[in-house]
């Protein structure tokens, strides 16, 4: 009898050992199909076909049709038929590949767009200049910081960085993910008077700045000038009718309130104060794993397009004549200025410090005899 029992606990004990086992043989099967579908999904050495679909078997629960509905929010000035609006109207087709089906609003003041999306679920993302998405994302803001990448060739190479998928926990954080960059071309100094070549013949003039721009702020009192504060399209427009001597803003918005306006004795230096960027901030929780990286991947291969475009628009507005060239010696102070004001503002916490080390080191791949790749501050 007791042989009997023995063997019947011994049975009884294998059998659950066996049912556990296979329990867990069945979740480790899950978990690694799991990674192995998060692996094919953000490898952009895997062909894109194999990713999406991937995609949309990792996702199987928020996909309808092949496909999951958003809304992107972007903000033009001139509204529905501007630029910007007809370069989301570009996403909006190439995102039906990649399993979005996407509705898009538009709106053309930039402050009720961020309030919408702060305030409203309206917006699944929004595409907004990137010298606004501190509050989203600091390192990605910090793209536009004063000085930090100089021409479009060092965004360009900033962007392709970006869309390395080791680049993914930079840019996303619990709420907000990062989806895509734009090239909208560079910021400048625009003056009235051509005779003002240089930042420090602005000494004691009025310049326009926008009010949500530290940056540009803490150039003009770093020279001695007024800054005159004020939403963008509003300092632009101040600008075109000479109430300020001259202004710090990138050519977008003077493309739609300088039209036709270059002419007289207006210009603008031709040393951009940074590259700017048109940023596509999404939701975290509604874009899964994977969507944001091929979308970040998507901006770069349009990269060329969309800068050639507004390159396009630029050059139909303002003639050759109309940038100051700048001297080597006058380029020299310009990104010693420059430079003073990052480190500055990155200990005040308004710059991210990783985002100013990572420019650093793309200015240096072109110029790696300039003092600052053989003594760096940043």
């Amino acid at each position: 009898m007791i042989i009997i029992k023995k063997i019947i606990v011994l049975l009884t004990v294998l059998y659950f050992s066996t049912a556990w086992g296979l329990d867990a043989s069945s979740n480790s099967l899950d978990a690694r199909k799991k990674a192995r579908l998060e692996s094919t999904v953000v490898n952009p050495n895997i062909p894109l076909e194999k990713r999406i679909h991937a995609l949309k078997e990792l996702h199987s629960d928020i996909f309808v049709d092949g496909h999951i509905k958003r809304t992107f929010c972007a903000w033009d000035p001139i509204g529905k038929s501007g630029p910007i609006a007809a370069t989301v109207n570009d996403q909006v087709l190439r995102s039906l590949h990649y399993g979005l089906n996407l509705s898009v609003i538009v709106f053309q003041n930039e402050n009720e767009l961020i309030e919408n999306f702060l305030t409203e679920k309206t917006c699944d993302a929004i595409l907004v200049r990137g010298a606004l998405v501190a509050q989203f994302n600091k390192f990605s803001a910090s793209i536009e910081a004063v000085g930090a990448l100089p021409e479009s060739k060092h965004l360009q190479l900033l962007t392709q960085v970006l869309a390395d998928p080791k680049m993914e926990k930079s840019l996303t954080n619990d709420q907000y993910t990062v989806m895509g960059m734009a090239s909208v071309g560079g910021s400048y100094v625009f003056v009235n008077d051509r005779s003002d070549t240089t930042l420090t013949s602005l000494k004691q003039k009025k310049i326009g700045v926008d009010s949500s721009n530290l940056g540009t702020e803490t150039i003009v009192n770093a020279v001695g000038a007024t800054p005159i504060k004020g939403a963008l399209m509003e300092s632009v427009q101040s600008y075109v009718d000479g109430k300020v001597d001259a202004m710090i803003s990138p050519a977008l918005p003077y493309i739609v309130a300088g039209n036709s306006q270059d002419s007289g004795n207006k210009g603008a230096f031709a040393n951009s104060i940074s590259q700017s960027t048109l940023q596509l901030i999404g939701r975290t929780e509604l874009f899964p794993l994977g969507m944001a990286q091929i979308l970040r991947e998507d901006f770069l291969f349009k990269f060329d397009t969309y800068s050639q475009r507004f390159m396009q628009e630029l050059n139909g507005v303002v003639s050759e004549d109309f940038w100051i060239p700048m001297s080597e010696a006058e380029t020299k102070k310009q990104n010693k200025i420059y430079q003073d004001i990052r480190i500055k503002l990155r200990d005040e916490g308004y710059y991210d410090a990783s985002m100013l080390r990572l420019a650093r080191k793309i200015r240096c791949r072109f110029e790696p005899a300039n003092s600052e790749c053989t003594n760096p501050v940043e």
